[in-house]
């Protein structure tokens, strides 16, 4: 089995990620030193991630044209593979069967990236536990630890795959990889808080920026990768949901798409609660 482009990347990552970790905190970093440290790397990391997945996500080989039977304005089901039951037949839809080895090394950065933030968490509530006296002074954060080891372990898995060359779904995978563009924004909203508290001005407009940036990579987003997919077959997203997704996926993505939108809801109301305090203290 030939070693893979992606494969040397996803090592890549996983050696440079902690290295570049230990060079930004020194030695003995305290708590403050650290936080700077994983938020520069994020920062660093989803910038990265975005740029390539948005420049071979417009790549051609993904916006082919389907089949004219595919195209028929009947029945949304006229796609569907004889004998395979009540989904549609994918097996010549670009979302799916495309494949890109540069793809495929973007994957393998977030990959490294997650393994090295869920070392960097745990660590940091060392950190936190030592500077209290043992006891720490911070809740770990076991929603995005979660997420770390599910989203890490289920790339890892991928890259079994992409090993043996049976990888599908690449298209998809990287957009929901474009998720990360809001992760800067949220990263400058604290970086204002912790080292600007005074730009009141400043963290408002960030605080606005961030709840665009979040609707569009995390609400909006999804439903545009369900129109992407469903496109192929003549689905809007709405159908592609209810028609096209297999129980697990429609699960998931109901699931996902419902903590973003309340997720969202919250930071606007805090951000507008925020707005009124401002606004009326400006009085």
């Amino acid at each position: 089995m030939p070693f893979l482009p992606s494969q040397l990347t996803l090592l890549t990552s996983l050696i440079a990620y902690p290295t570049l970790l230990r060079l930004l905190c020194g030695p003995a970093p305290n708590n403050l030193r650290f936080s700077k440290a994983i938020k520069t790397i994020s920062t660093l990391h989803s910038s990265l991630v975005t740029a390539l997945a948005l420049y071979v996500l417009s790549q051609p080989q993904w916006h082919t044209s389907p089949p004219p039977q595919q195209q028929s304005p009947l029945s949304p089901w006229d796609s569907l593979k004889p004998g395979s039951g009540t989904y549609p037949d994918d097996s010549t839809n670009p979302t799916i069967t495309g494949q890109s080895e540069l793809a495929n090394s973007i994957t393998a950065i977030e990959c490294g990236y997650l393994v090295q933030d869920t070392v960097a968490i745990l660590l940091q509530a060392g950190l936190d536990a030592r500077a209290g006296g043992g006891k720490s002074t911070r809740l770990l954060d076991k929603t995005l630890l979660t997420h770390h080891i599910g989203i890490g372990t289920a790339l890892l898995v991928l890259h079994y795959y992409i090993a043996h060359g049976r990888e599908r779904g690449i298209y998809i995978i990287l957009q929901f990889l474009l998720m990360n563009a809001s992760t800067p924004v949220l990263n400058l909203r604290w970086y204002l808080r912790t080292f600007k508290p005074g730009w009141k001005n400043v963290r408002l407009l960030t605080d606005v920026s961030f709840v665009v940036a979040f609707f569009a990579a995390r609400v909006w987003l999804v439903a545009k990768i369900l129109g992407d997919y469903g496109a192929w077959h003549g689905w809007g997203a709405w159908e592609t949901y209810w028609k096209g997704l297999r129980v697990p996926c429609k699960v998931g993505t109901g699931a996902l798409w419902i903590a973003n939108v309340g997720w969202w809801s919250v930071l606007v109301w805090n951000v507008a609660s925020r707005s009124t305090k401002l606004t009326l203290g400006a009085q």
